[in-house]
């Protein structure tokens, strides 16, 4: 699954488009059997030239998979469609707290279970200096390798598999039992956008790391309108 989706951001980015709306939500997939599925990245009505020079007015997302630099106000690069890549928060609400924290440099705890070297891979893609992600090219590369290596290698698939299969299955045994912090990350992967500027004042502003765009956000959806502007110029539509 990884290996498909970095390949699909990777064809995405070599023809020089930035998706902008990349996170789990827009990953389809369709299964043929037990061991075989495709994974197909949607949703492209962000899509835009990654040579696009322009600053959008309204910033589209949710919230956990949209990067640092994006909040503040920051151009869109192909750097934030890979800080994309990463596992949300959960049992977290998605509102101005959380992104003062993503801003901040908090960021998703680690499970226990999870392998060295996709613990290491993902720590590089949400790095907060943009320039420090690796490519979606490489990105892909390192998925792919993964991806033979289990295939061809059993010493490494048990790497991955036996040292940690009692924790993963403690893990799911409990969201079984408490599935709320699931499903209430599974109901925020929506994409809207929604004017709050004046509700927000200029501290918050401040500490988001600029004076002069403002931060917007909703609990279930995620809205963020970043203006050049004061925010004395921006009207409250809600």
């Amino acid at each position: 699954m990884l290996s498909n989706i970095g390949f699909g951001l990777h064809k995405i980015h070599e023809n020089n488009y930035c998706h902008k709306d990349f996170h789990s939500g827009n990953i389809l997939n369709r299964i043929y059997d037990k061991e075989s599925f495709d994974s197909t990245i949607s949703d492209f009505g962000l899509c835009r030239p990654a040579n696009e020079n322009l600053v959008d007015q309204s910033l589209y997302g949710v919230l956990p998979f949209v990067a640092p630099e994006v909040l503040r106000g920051e151009k869109f690069t192909k750097a934030a469609d890979i800080y994309g890549f990463e596992p949300p928060f959960i049992d977290r609400e998605y509102d101005v707290h959380l992104a003062l924290a993503v801003c901040g440099g908090e960021r998703p705890p680690i499970p226990n279970y999870a392998p060295e070297p996709y613990i290491k891979l993902m720590k590089q893609c949400w790095n907060p200096i943009p320039t420090n992600r690796p490519t979606a090219y490489e990105l892909y590369e390192e998925l792919h390798k993964w991806w033979n290596e289990f295939h061809h290698d059993h010493v490494l698939l048990q790497s991955f598999t036996k040292k940690r299969e009692k924790m993963w299955r403690a893990r799911l045994r409990e969201l079984k039992g408490n599935p709320r912090p699931l499903m209430a990350s599974q109901n925020l992967l929506t994409s809207k956008c929604l004017d709050y500027a004046g509700q927000l004042g200029m501290n918050v502003v401040n500490k988001i790391g600029t004076s002069n765009e403002a931060y917007i956000t909703r609990q279930f959806d995620l809205s963020l309108t970043l203006e050049s502007k004061n925010l004395s110029n921006m009207d409250n539509q809600y």
